[in-house]
């Protein structure tokens, strides 16, 4: 399902749970004032049908949403995850489209620019140099220029690869430790980690399990994605005996924070109310870190845009100031 659908559906279900409607009457309300939307039509035949609501709904969410779905339906307290989902499904929007906004305005720019670089090297260029006098020298000097060019673009790209290999050959929890020490835009990311940490954190103890046992569950039953990795990493340290403050050493990226909450010996409605409360907080902190790289991005995409023109009026300088000099001679 599409991500603005979802947060769409989640939406409108969990003001619908919060009004008291139950599951079934909440997907029938929205199936008769939804009669287009077909997935809706077949999910409120699957309940009809005595399907429970995580399987239902199962082949329309992520693997992610559709496990803490199931464990809440498992252990309690699924209408609470509901309504979670549909606050987290909204804030997930958020953050793409924040994204989107922070990369977008730099692309355009580069691609205009590229644009004016195609321009004067397939129109331009080419009548600059017929204006030259000497056009074995000019081709020579442009030639040995393109070849220099040529070699420092082939090394940069030589190096990213073997960069991008590098990098991608390190497990996830790795990757994501070299990306947070990245100057800028590592401290959003780490605010965007820990937000996401701390959330689902909260949804899955919510449904009333001890963190170890989370844990083990989504170790269990998520085997190839981020949040096993996290999971696994959390029963490892608490195979080899150590306590939750060890599990936040050997990921210097969460924020000890959390594990003060643990620590404190809390009920696990005041840890829950913690944990949510820190996550509202964490997120602000990213949508304001986000903020401020958005407004650096822009003189930034100026000053790279500046140079490049500068380069190009350059490049268009340049036989004509060959074809005067020869013109002098």
């Amino acid at each position: 399902m599409p991500r603005k659908r979802q947060v769409a559906f989640f939406s409108l279900f969990g003001q619908l749970i919060q009004s008291g409607y139950s599951i079934n009457h909440a997907v029938q309300f929205m199936q008769q004032t939804s009669p287009d939307e077909i997935w809706i039509q077949k999910l409120a035949s699957s309940l009809e049908q005595g399907q429970n609501f995580a399987n239902a709904i199962a082949p329309y969410l992520s693997a992610s949403l559709n496990f803490q779905i199931s464990m809440a339906n498992k252990y309690g307290h699924l209408e609470d995850v509901l309504l979670q989902l549909a606050d987290f499904s909204s804030k997930q929007l958020d953050q793409e489209n924040k994204i989107k906004q922070v990369l977008r305005y730099p692309i355009i720019l580069v691609c205009l620019l590229a644009v004016m670089a195609l321009v004067v090297k397939i129109f331009l260029l080419p009548i600059l140099s017929s204006w030259q006098t000497d056009q074995s020298d000019s081709t020579s000097q442009n030639g040995l220029l393109y070849f220099e060019l040529g070699g420092i673009l082939m090394a940069c790209l030589f190096l990213a690869f073997y960069y991008c290999r590098r990098f991608k050959s390190k497990p996830r929890l790795k990757r994501l430790e070299s990306l947070v020490k990245i100057p800028i835009f590592g401290k959003t990311l780490a605010f965007l980690i820990n937000y996401e940490f701390s959330i689902q954190l909260s949804m899955l103890l919510s449904s009333g399990l001890q963190l170890a046992q989370v844990a083990e569950e989504v170790a269990l039953s998520q085997d190839d994605s981020l949040e096993a990795d996290f999971a696994k990493k959390m029963v490892e340290t608490f195979t080899s005996g150590s306590n939750l403050s060890g599990y936040f050493q050997k990921l210097p990226f969460l924020d000890r924070t959390i594990a003060v909450y643990f620590q404190q010996g809390s009920d696990s409605e005041l840890l829950n109310k913690n944990l949510k409360t820190y996550s509202q907080i964490t997120y602000r902190k990213f949508l304001a870190s986000v903020d401020k790289i958005i407004a650096l991005i822009q003189p930034l995409s100026f000053a790279v845009v500046g140079i490049g023109i500068v380069f190009l009026y350059l490049s268009m300088l340049m036989p004509m100031y060959q074809t005067l000099g020869g013109m002098n001679q």
